[in-house]
């Protein structure tokens, strides 16, 4: 890609970089990003070595002792726990979900440094969370540092007719990757460099997905320790609905039954794919029915095998946790490719 300015981009809560691959992939520059848990750091330094990266909370994190650069782009993946049905929706009550104002600290550390562009992610929940109110705190919190930012719901929960710099986009929608995943993007603007507040969000992919098996390695037998025995308890509940259902299809188990993904797809990657067999989606191949390897749920995130690999002797449980933390790169790359048409147009 041939482009006038090399556009420089830090990232927060960094993981193992789905963001910062993303933007990679549509010539930025990633100069430094920042990480806690220490075996996403493990993966992170192990894909992007020529970034800095500062192992440490975001609570610790400081522009002035650590000596931040200052970037074009600052990209967040806040923790969503708090803000999550499937979590203890405690919101900004939970230290995890107060996270969200250490960005807004590094953005006024800056001064008349900061990003020009911020781009946040997290649950759809938290566009609805305690009545809209906690998304109410993060707009008020964005335009006080500088920023237009408009929510897509007014004080009372209703949605705005007119534009706004909030929107759920779900990775089977809006890419060719065939995982339903639906996620909530923030897209804001600094006042000091733009003169108005203006983004498309990526429309509805007409190209239609890819077959999810494309995805996977049928080719070939998978380790042993992927196959479900089908003479135990979860073996034999999977036989039974695989035998009802279309071979094809990706399955998982929820609680007590087996569901069958019917829209050619897989379901929701999620951290909890660390915790055990119960979360990892579910396939039957030739040679038995077995899990999603690690690898066939990153390339389902958008990580591709000439562009993203584990280091040698990740535990299996933190390589699903973490691709099921990422976003999905085909879609955060969109969103990347317009904040570079946004940028070049604010330049001429």
């Amino acid at each position: 890609m041939v482009q006038d300015i090399t556009y420089t981009v830090g990232s927060l809560f960094a993981g193992i970089g789905g963001f910062c691959r993303a933007f990679k992939n549509e010539g930025f520059n990633v100069i430094w990003a920042n990480e806690l848990d220490p075996y996403a750091c493990q993966t992170y330094k192990h894909n992007y070595p020529e970034t800095r990266l500062y192992e440490k909370s975001v609570e610790d994190l400081s522009v002035i002792s650590d000596n931040l650069e200052s970037v074009d782009i600052l990209t967040a993946g806040f923790p969503c726990q708090s803000f999550s049905l499937a979590g203890n929706k405690l919101g900004f009550e939970d230290p995890r979900g107060k996270l969200f104002f250490e960005i807004i600290r590094l953005l006024k550390e800056f001064g008349r440094n900061k990003p020009k562009i911020i781009v946040l992610e997290n649950v759809k929940n938290l566009l609805s969370h305690n009545k809209s109110q906690t998304f109410k705190r993060i707009e008020v919190e964005i335009q006080n540092a500088g920023y237009w930012f408009k929510a897509p719901v007014d004080e009372k929960g209703n949605l705005r007719s007119q534009f706004s710099n909030a929107r759920i986009l779900n990775t089977r929608e809006h890419t060719e990757i065939p995982q339903n995943r639906e996620r909530l993007y923030m897209v804001a603007f600094s006042r000091d460099y733009f003169n108005n507040n203006n983004f498309n969000f990526p429309t509805i992919n007409e190209e239609g997905l890819k077959d999810v098996r494309e995805f996977l390695d049928l080719e070939m037998k998978a380790d042993p320790a992927f196959y479900f025995d089908e003479s135990s308890k979860y073996g034999k509940m999977f036989a039974e609905k695989i035998a009802r259902g279309d071979k094809d299809s990706v399955y998982l188990l929820r609680r007590a039954y087996v569901r069958e993904n019917k829209k050619d797809c897989t379901f929701t990657l999620t951290a909890n794919m660390g915790e055990g067999g119960h979360n990892v989606p579910v396939i039957q191949d030739d040679w038995g029915i077995r899990k999603l390897t690690p690898r066939e749920c990153a390339r389902l995130q958008g990580f591709k095998d000439n562009q993203f690999l584990f280091p040698e002797g990740m535990p299996k449980a933190k390589q699903y946790k973490q691709i099921g933390n990422a976003v999905t790169v085909d879609l955060v790359q969109k969103l990347a490719a317009q904040c570079l048409k946004t940028l070049n147009s604010a330049k001429k």
